[in-house]
């Protein structure tokens, strides 16, 4: 037997055994399903609908109480509006989350021990997605781990990348595939999410490793060559992804599109690097350098020609917060003509803040935007006010003593984009009603302004107990009082109106050995 016949039969008992990985309960349409390689990335949509997501755990043990919830943390391209949502699996391993959604939106998928999936989601849309937990569990650790080992790039002190750095440090894991997908996807984005998910297995499923980007700018900050080199990297990487004929053309656009972006926020950082050096030269303010002094021509046109002036701008909603307050950076990419996304974006990108505080947005602040969805968007946001409290208790704690007089009472410090929070409000809720149900044990949830008013008037409604949104000065002084440093934090006023933090895994024990003492 030779070695060309040896080879041959190891391909084809790998083959072999991968198809036997397929877990069972997956519907034969999702098994087989043919993806259209030539079909486009979708136009991002700018509609305002329910969603309801279906997540199939696949071989589930109703003994497994890991997976009993699940939860979905989905944001839209509107920036600081983000929100998680939760379903329950019932006694097939099948859970229905349903959510308003506004705009396409990422969603992350979590169940479990926090491990979690990207995917994009379609407003309105019934979207099916069939999970292998065991397999889900294992490629995450295996991510972290991978993330966790030293990497050395070899970029040194050098200026800029040669053509055999370039080949060399292109990607670390070649992508080959992934021969061990763990979520199957229906619905408008399936072919996207699929590609996303089982093509493209690099960091953040966007194909650009970071860790290059930075150990160069951190190096060589000023280099004049640096912007050269980024965007010689960027096309190198473009070229790559569009020239691989395994790839759907869907998926060779979306990382185009990232790299574009990406590239972007990198040579931002590089100019403010430069505007503060220049400005400490100069004796001047670094802040006023960012801000004000104006980009070079060669500067604007290496922005402009990166081609993020475009709708599908919000695809990558995420990336854009570092540098949107800043009116110089939206004039380089935009010019005389943006889009209507970024348009309406210089405009409203402050406005979800404003409401917050005021409650309003002042007469005529809308004329100039185009979409119709930032009209229907900020009228939802204002209508969410109505009903809050606005009343400033000198002292929250001193208010909730006088309250609380000779009750238990749990104090859960928590926020609408807290996945962790969401979880634990959830499962403790129907504890309520069992053995956590006593006149003398009452329930305080406590957020900020960072958890958007809507969003928290949602879980008003659903979580029973008194529901608090306090302003930033006063959720500074609360936690500098309890040394708060990760959300949630539980903390316990006994009957004497003394407190105590309570750890994570022992709440509701607590809760109960403090209801049993003498008042």
């Amino acid at each position: 037997m030779n070695k060309q016949t040896i080879i041959t039969i190891l391909l084809a008992l790998v083959a072999v055994a991968g198809q036997g990985q397929i877990p069972t309960g997956l519907p034969e349409h999702v098994k087989n399903h043919q993806m259209n390689m030539e079909a486009p990335l979708p136009e991002p949509s700018f509609e305002m609908d329910t969603t309801t997501v279906r997540v199939h755990i696949l071989n589930w043990e109703a003994n497994k109480t890991s997976t009993k919830i699940v939860c979905l943390a989905v944001s839209s391209f509107f920036p600081y509006i983000a929100d998680n949502h939760t379903g329950f699996t019932d006694e097939n391993g099948l859970a229905i989350v349903r959510f308003p959604q506004r705009g396409t939106s990422m969603a992350s998928l979590s169940i479990g021990d926090g491990f979690s999936k990207y995917f994009y989601l379609w407003p309105g849309e019934l979207a099916d997605v069939y999970v292998d937990i065991e397999r889900m569990i294992q490629t995450s650790r295996s991510h972290r781990e991978w993330q966790m080992q030293p990497k050395d790039y070899g970029f040194g002190q050098k200026d800029t990348l040669t053509a055999e750095q370039l080949e060399r440090h292109v990607i670390t894991e070649e992508y080959g595939f992934d021969k061990q997908p763990c979520l199957w996807f229906e619905g408008r984005y399936a072919d996207l999410n699929t590609a996303l998910h089982r093509y493209l297995p690099f960091i953040d499923g966007f194909g650009w490793d970071e860790n290059y980007e930075r150990q160069l700018i951190v190096n060589q900050p000023l280099a004049p060559v640096y912007a050269e080199g980024m965007l010689t990297w960027r096309d190198y990487l473009k070229r790559r992804v569009m020239e691989d004929g395994r790839l759907p053309l869907c998926a060779k656009q979306f990382c185009a599109l990232a790299y574009d972006v990406r590239t972007e926020n990198w040579l931002w950082d590089n100019t403010q690097v430069q505007d503060c050096l220049t400005a400490r030269r100069d004796g001047a303010s670094p802040g006023n350098y960012v801000e004000n002094r104006p980009l070079s021509q060669e500067q604007i046109a290496r922005f402009r020609s990166l081609g993020t002036n475009t709708n599908y701008r919000a695809y990558f909603r995420s990336l854009d917060l570092t540098h949107i307050t800043t009116p110089k950076f939206w004039d380089a990419i935009s010019g005389d003509n943006p889009c209507d996304y970024v348009h309406d974006m210089r405009i409203v990108q402050g406005y979800p803040r404003h409401i917050e505080l005021y409650g309003s947005l002042p007469e005529g602040a809308m004329n100039g935007v185009r979409m119709p969805y930032f009209h229907k968007l900020c009228q939802q946001l204002e209508a969410a006010q109505e009903g809050i409290e606005h009343d400033v208790y000198s002292d929250v704690l001193e208010d909730l003593q006088r309250r609380y007089r000779g009750k238990v009472v749990l104090i859960d410090f928590w926020a609408t984009w807290c996945h962790g929070c969401i979880v634990a409000m959830n499962a403790m809720e129907p504890e309520k009603d069992t053995k956590l149900k006593h006149p003398d044990l009452a329930f305080v949830y406590l957020t900020d302004h960072t958890s958007p008013a809507d969003r928290w008037q949602d879980y008003r409604k659903r979580i029973r107990g008194e529901h608090l949104r306090v302003n930033d000065q006063q959720m500074e002084a609360l936690q500098k009082r309890f040394h708060i440093q990760v959300w949630p934090t539980y903390i316990l006023m006994d009957r004497q109106g003394r407190f105590r933090e309570l750890p994570h895994n022992h709440v509701e024990e607590e809760l109960l050995k403090e209801l049993e003492k003498k008042n």
